[in-house]
């Protein structure tokens, strides 16, 4: 037997469609095992409570803040 007769049957094993799809099999079982057993579950990370922005203040204008101080006076009084 030479090389090329040996040459020949390894060809007709190695395309074979059972060795094909075996080799696919076993890549793909072995690619899921080693996920399961590498797997942690990462912990939850805290939910960042939401901060409410108060509404914002309308400015007064001058003559308003002149009326408010007068009502302040006279509630006083």
């Amino acid at each position: 037997m030479n090389f090329s007769e040996i040459f020949r049957i390894i060809k007709a094993v190695l395309l074979n469609p059972y060795v094909i799809g075996t080799a696919i099999f076993i890549l793909l079982y072995l690619n899921f095992v080693s996920f399961v057993a590498k797997y942690t579950k990462k912990p939850p990370k805290p939910k960042k409570k939401k901060v409410v922005a108060p509404p914002p203040t309308p400015e007064k204008t001058e003559g308003e803040e002149d009326e408010e101080n007068d009502e302040k006076e006279d509630e006083k009084k």
